[in-house]
């Protein structure tokens, strides 16, 4: 356990903690880490804006989040390197939340995921659970979250 830690990041500052946390685990097990920010697809409403609003030189609402979530990773890995983890690798996937960070796990091989209990999820998520919630249900590696 605690050999490859994968952080789902979201840009809050829970998971910003998460990341922290994952660090100083990391350090006492040398684990490696790895980084993951998963984006969602836009909805049919901003697509069809988009149609409407789009030119040539604007990114879609896709690439927008995209370009947002490969931001996030960056910024996350240099955090995790400079507070000293040895092994760091960042990614960013498009997907449903919770079902990929689940199954990136699983490709990965990750024996542990750490993250935030509240994350900058959507009204939804207020409803139905919290991506949080959902992956420690769904999860078959152990799950620490922080807040």
């Amino acid at each position: 356990m605690f050999q490859h830690i994968l952080v789902p990041i979201d840009g809050s500052e829970q998971a910003t903690r998460a990341l922290d946390a994952a660090v100083e685990i990391a350090d006492r097990f040398s684990s490696a880490i790895t980084v993951l920010c998963v984006y969602r697809h836009h909805s049919p409403l901003e697509a069809s804006l988009s149609m409407v609003r789009q030119t040539d030189k604007m990114a879609t609402p896709d690439e927008a989040l995209k370009a947002y979530a490969k931001e996030l990773v960056a910024t996350a890995k240099a955090r995790a390197l400079e507070a000293g983890a040895a092994t760091v690798e960042a990614f960013a996937k498009r997907g449903h939340p919770a079902r990929r960070i689940v199954a990136f796990a699983e490709e990965r091989g990750c024996d542990s995921i750490v993250m935030g209990t509240r994350g900058l999820g959507d009204f939804g998520g207020f409803l139905l659970g919290s991506v949080s919630h959902k992956v420690t249900s769904m999860a078959k590696v152990t799950c620490v979250l922080v807040k």
